[in-house]
């Protein structure tokens, strides 16, 4: 079983995030279950989406520890400072997330987004990021096919290959 969560604010898509990497992984042959909390206020509320996903039935989709986790704004990470903490592989954007986390990777996620011109497709640039620390190979072709039923094909599109780009300059290690 393998966890990847997505913490951010009201309006950066991180419903959407997760809703489409389970989707993608369903389509994939997993098991998933897809699950988000977020405040009343949608807009500028923290909100944490995360996806679990399986070779078999998932019996709990209840986690404390995410294999994967990126947050990609300070509000998400501030409110669910507690499961961050616990994660094993965690990347914040070095730009939206001030905030120390030991640990952590900070990527500039949101500059580089910004300078391609993509930044409202943020959340896929994270998605991409999330598959590739996971070692999940094979998944270009169903995303392409998810968000080709979507409005902004061309940009979210674009947004999400350059999430394949990324480089990370550290090893996280192997369990």
């Amino acid at each position: 079983m393998f966890s990847i969560a997505y913490l951010g604010r009201g309006g950066q898509g991180i419903v959407f995030a997760a809703t489409i990497t389970a989707e993608a992984l369903y389509e994939k042959g997993y098991y998933v279950a897809q699950l988000q909390n977020y405040g009343a206020s949608v807009r500028g509320g923290s909100v944490l989406g995360y996806v679990v996903a399986d070779n078999k039935p998932i019996k709990n989709p209840f986690v404390e520890v995410f294999d994967v986790m990126i947050a990609l704004h300070e509000e998400g990470l501030k409110r669910w400072k507690c499961l961050v903490e616990k994660s094993k592989k965690i990347i914040v954007d070095e730009k939206l997330v001030k905030s120390e986390v030991s640990g952590a990777i900070k990527v500039p996620l949101s500059s580089i987004a910004e300078e391609e011109g993509v930044y409202q497709a943020l959340n896929l640039v994270a998605v991409r990021l999330a598959f590739k620390v996971l070692g999940i190979t094979g998944i270009d072709e169903v995303m392409d096919k998810l968000l080709k039923n979507r409005k902004n094909y061309d940009l979210n599109k674009k947004a999400y290959m350059i999430g394949k780009e990324i480089v990370i300059f550290r090893d996280f290690g192997t369990e």
